[in-house]
């Protein structure tokens, strides 16, 4: 049996396993900067469910990383599969792998100062910012996260921000909005074969 059609099987028996434990997800796949989950990006409805894939030895991405039981045959990196009470992303399939996810929990966007000041964030103007992307699905997570995921003191300390592949590549100095109304500057910004993690640092909300 070659590779692609062990490949082909295993999806689909993915995909069985799904109907029998899993719940309809709506698959979106990203096109342009903003609002990957709207109706014009489904894909496709299927059946999923996500068990923990640990993600320890993935650097920032420690317990973070979840296994998708689905047919993968309909779905690629950087994809979101969203449910009435969950969203994630496809960060990687991997051949003759489960598709590794992430849970997202908020909504953010990514605005860019006209002019950047040298060395990081230097405040943000809201009538010539740029828009980098908008209300795209993320995970945050406060750095050394305690008791449901934040520390006492974290409000106004650093977090981690995951993202899939995106459509531009944020920058130091961009500034992080989320969907609660709290504003973040960027302090790091690297790509990885998992999509896109972010380190930033609370400045208001």
């Amino acid at each position: 049996m070659d590779g692609a059609t062990l490949q082909d099987r295993l999806s689909r028996g993915m995909g069985v396993a799904a109907r029998r434990i899993g719940l309809p997800y709506i698959v979106s796949r990203p096109c342009g900067t903003a609002d990957p989950l709207a109706a014009r990006n489904r894909v496709i409805r299927l059946h999923a469910a996500f068990e923990r894939g640990g993600g320890g030895a993935v650097p920032g991405y420690g317990g973070l990383l979840w296994h998708g039981i689905f047919d993968s045959v309909y779905t690629r990196a950087g994809d979101y599969l969203s449910s009435c009470s969950s969203t994630y992303f496809v960060a990687t399939q991997r051949p003759l792998a489960p598709a590794q996810c992430v849970l997202t929990n908020r909504m953010v966007d990514i605005l860019r100062p006209a002019t950047p000041g040298d060395g990081g964030y230097s405040g943000l103007v809201l009538e010539t910012a740029g828009t980098v992307i908008a209300a795209w699905p993320a995970c945050l997570q406060a750095l050394h996260a305690g008791t449901n995921g934040a520390p006492p003191d974290s409000r106004f300390g650093s977090w981690s921000v995951l993202l899939p592949a995106l459509p531009a590549e944020p920058q130091v100095a961009d500034t992080v909005r989320d969907d609660l109304g709290r504003t973040f500057a960027t302090a790091a910004a690297s790509e990885t074969e998992l999509g896109w993690r972010l380190i930033v640092r609370q400045i208001a909300g």
